[in-house]
């Protein structure tokens, strides 16, 4: 044991090492080679026959932020002496001169920041035709704050209660002709225009024609409200900028969630109706401290920055500690998780050891001259450039460690835990992973934002050090409002580690079905796990308009399945059918089931004989199947019994056998939300700029993929309880429920004008898994079956006995696999938001 500890600790420093040697030689390498470009004249009179049309688009409906789009085509007589510097190679020092003087930007005065912040999701592209040369220049950015923003050719200031448009004329090019100047406010008409333009038919679209010189258009117009208060909530210094996405409304979620979870805990306790066993005991107890710890790491996670900002305000302290506030906050989230999650003494020394070391080390970086850390006030170099990887990867690996670990304490698998050595090493690759992620995504921004620089020299004070810097510097913030999210999945294991320690049926034999504290805390799994949260509004959270209905109709589906459901029918004094038939044998009913479906097919095939004989034969029949549905409710065929069971024998059972299911149907499904939120279109460009996007990646998976199992977990507990005769007809009741919110917010969402993208995908795509995962429940419950019939179809229609219901289903999961083809296709082919 003690050499395995030793492979483990020796692996972790190994790979950390690895990080740490990349990006030194990352950075201590040759610069880029680039010679000084000829010195060539960027004269406007050498540009003078230049044609140019141009751009600005405005988008603001259905997106978080607004975007602008600037397109750009310019051409140039091939003439021009510098023609074919812009044939040459991307890289080309003469080719990057060259668009800096054709486009007037990449060489900003002395003290301004060289790099070009804009993003070109279009690769920018010469063709050469007879006598021009056509330069097309696409560019988009997302009003994210209030503030500047250049992008192509305009710049967009964007401030409170007005946004201004204005073209930035290159100086090379103020004689040549702008045949079209164009400008689509996406939507608001324009509170002032200059020069006077040419309006189109919504009023929303300027345009200037042959222009030569250009007189800078300047448009200025009021914003939609809802991405206003968005571009409002996420700037720095105003007020409501504590209430946005990345301060309460961030943190609502997981305090609604953590509060919840603990209410949960209560109703499971007064549910028992008696003194808890110990092991119900220690379930409850990790539920409710799991509830106090998730609402205290998601207040750390997004207010601690805000409380730190009041203090620093009040107390007028000097510098900005902000990166050090968010990487101790990781680093005390990760210790706290581990701690919770019981780790041996052994590692959680260890994992102490860990923590001290990251904050010595930014303490010392803080006391001393030398840039060691991003945290520090000097430019990090020399043995920085790799500490500051080490630093940042370290508090990943804790929080890592800490989410397997309290988990596994969640589901409260006892001695069925993964060992030390093994969360050891996933957390080290997770950690890995994600900070090689950084790693190649810094290389990707900087080319992207130093596509017109040279000034490219690994030298203190250049541009790339202080990019390099800066990306250290924001990564803490960036993986921390992850990892909280992550963190929230953790309650799912909470409850269902709860619910199975703690279920009534383990003690009353004629438990067939949740109680009423277990439907409650189901209710709250759905609402909570389940059902995604779209909701949005003006930069605001409104989750609780998510919750609200989420639970009205859980509880609906409740009400509507204790009326409607086969198990529930008042059988012999009154008590539920479930609870008198839940001590007989499971087969008994598969066999009166078979004889059931026998006497209807022989009294719709009588055959040949007398009309007497085939009388008396139907008379006989009907007695039979008589007496048969004398011993059931009214209503209730023998037939229905084994359907309304399902394949377990307790609903506990059927829960975990569902959920299994719809872990593998669900996959299609994951796959399909995940290329939708984060690759169709230029999302994967946006994506793979992201310094935390590992785990942006690992949240997305775990998000849809803990919707479709959380959702079968779901419809398998409540499988007796709920309306439907057969199982796709229950999962469909299950859908509607999570319908219901995911519609209420696509309404609010047209209405306001905010971002619905997702939401016809996501509701489809859980249809088609639920009912996928009613159908294969059915098929199992009839699994004994198998073996009269050749094939798996055969047995289908057996199971059904309805080929027009069977055909129905099939163009139902058509109609759903077009809806999401739609939406596949379709919403809009610009990316979500980038984090910075």
């Amino acid at each position: 044991m003690i050499h395995f500890r030793r492979h483990v600790l020796l692996s972790l420093l190994s790979l950390l090492s690895l990080l740490v040697l990349s990006s030194a030689l990352f950075l201590a390498g040759p610069a880029r080679a680039a010679d000084p470009p000829r010195a060539r004249s960027c004269n406007p009179d050498r540009l003078a026959g230049t044609k140019i049309t141009t751009s600005a688009e405005l988008v603001h409906r259905g997106r978080d932020a607004s975007t602008i789009t600037s397109v750009t085509d310019i051409k140039i007589p091939a003439g021009w002496e510098r023609t074919s510097d812009l044939l040459l190679d991307t890289h080309s020092p003469f080719y990057r001169d060259a668009l800096r003087c054709l486009l007037g930007k990449g060489a900003p005065a002395k003290g301004e920041d060289p790099l070009d912040y804009e993003w070109r999701l279009k690769p920018l592209s010469v063709e050469l035709s007879g006598k021009w040369v056509t330069v097309h220049y696409e560019a988009v950015t997302w009003i994210q704050t209030l503030g500047t923003y250049e992008v192509g050719l305009w710049t967009l200031t964007a401030g409170k209660g007005e946004w201004r448009v204005r073209l930035r004329p290159p100086p090379s090019l103020t004689k040549a002709t702008w045949e079209t100047v164009r400008v689509r406010l996406g939507g608001p008409s324009a509170m002032s225009a200059w020069p006077p333009p040419t309006f189109g038919e919504d009023r929303a679209e300027l345009s200037w024609h042959d222009k030569k010189p250009i007189e800078v258009p300047d448009v200025s117009f009021r914003p939609p409200a809802a991405q206003e208060w968005a571009a409002l909530a996420q700037t720095e210094g105003q007020i409501w900028e504590v209430l946005g996405v990345g301060g309460a409304s961030g943190a609502f979620g997981g305090v609604a969630t953590g509060l919840l979870a603990f209410v949960a805990g209560r109703w499971l306790r007064r549910g028992l109706r008696r003194d808890p066993l110990p092991a119900e005991e220690r379930a409850l107890k990790g539920l409710d401290s799991w509830a106090v710890i998730l609402v205290l790491v998601t207040v750390v996670a997004y207010l601690g920055d805000d409380l730190y900002g009041l203090l620093q305000r009040r107390f007028l302290w000097s510098g900005d500690y902000t990166a050090t506030v968010e990487l101790f906050s990781i680093v005390f989230i990760g210790v706290v998780l581990c701690f919770f999650g019981q780790l041996r003494r052994w590692l959680l020394v260890f994992v102490c050891g860990l923590a001290a070391c990251v904050v010595s080390l930014c303490v010392a970086a803080e006391l001393s001259v030398a840039g060691l850390l991003p945290t520090s006030d000097i430019l990090i170099e020399g043995p920085g450039l790799g500490l500051a990887v080490l630093v940042d990867a370290v508090p990943v690996f804790l929080c890592c460690l800490g989410i397997i670990a309290s988990g596994q304490r969640l589901l409260c698998l006892g001695g069925r835990r993964l060992s030390q050595g093994a969360m050891v090493c996933i957390a080290a690759g997770v950690s890995g992973a994600t900070m090689l992620w950084a790693f190649l995504s810094f290389d990707r921004s900087w080319e992207r934002r130093s596509w017109l620089n040279d000034v490219v020299a690994n030298t203190p004070e250049s541009p790339l050090a202080k990019a390099y810097d800066a990306w250290w510097w924001w990564f803490a913030e960036d993986a921390l409002s992850v990892l909280a999210d992550i963190i929230v999945f953790l309650t799912a294991l909470a409850l269902v580690g709860a619910l199975r320690v703690c279920r009534a049926e383990q003690h009353e034999a004629d438990s067939f079905t949740p109680n009423a504290a277990e439907k409650s805390v189901l209710a709250v799994f759905f609402v909570v796990i389940v059902v995604p949260n779209f909701a949005w509004y003006f930069g605001f959270s409104g989750y609780a308009a998510t919750l609200v209905t989420g639970l009205a109709a859980v509880s609906a589906l409740l009400a509507l399945g204790r009326s409607k459901s086969v198990l529930e029918q008042p059988a012999a004094g009154d008590a539920p059918l479930g609870k008198v038939i839940s001590g007989t044998d499971r087969s008994q009913w598969l066999r009166l089931a078979r004889h059931y479906r026998e006497l209807t097919a022989r009294l719709h095939h009588l055959g040949s004989g007398s009309q007497a004989e085939q009388s008396a034969s139907q008379e006989a029949i009907e007695r039979e199947i008589d007496q048969l549905d004398q011993c059931l409710p009214e209503g209730v065929r023998p037939v229905d019994l084994p359907f309304a069971l399902g394949p377990m024998l307790t609903w506990w059972g059927n829960a975990c056998r569902c959920a299994l299911i719809a872990c593998f149907v669900g996959l299609p499904a994951t796959g399909l939300m995940y290329w939708i939120d984060l690759v169709r279109g230029d999302s994967w460009a946006v994506m793979a700029e992201n310094s935390v996007g590992f785990l942006k990646v690992v949240l997305e998976i775990l998000y849809w993929h803990m919707t479709w199992v959380g959702g079968g977990f779901f419809l398998g507990a409540l499988w007796r309880d709920l309306p439907g005769r057969h199982g796709p007809m229950k999962a469909l009741y299950v859908a509607i429920a999570f319908a219901v919110p995911v519609g209420f917010h696509q309404i609010i969402a047209q209405i306001t004008g905010d971002a619905m993208q997702g939401t016809i995908a996501a509701s489809a795509a859980f249809a088609s898994v639920m009912t996928c995962t009613g159908l294969v429940m059915d098929l199992q419950t009839f699994a004994s079956e198998r073996r009269y019939w050749p094939s798996n179809a055969s047995l289908l229609v057996y199971v059904y006995q309805m080929r027009i219901a069977s055909v129905a289903f099939c163009l139902a999961q058509l109609l759903v696999l077009v809806t999401i083809w739609k939406s596949f296709k379709e919403g809009g082919p610009t990316a979500p938001p980038p984090s910075r």
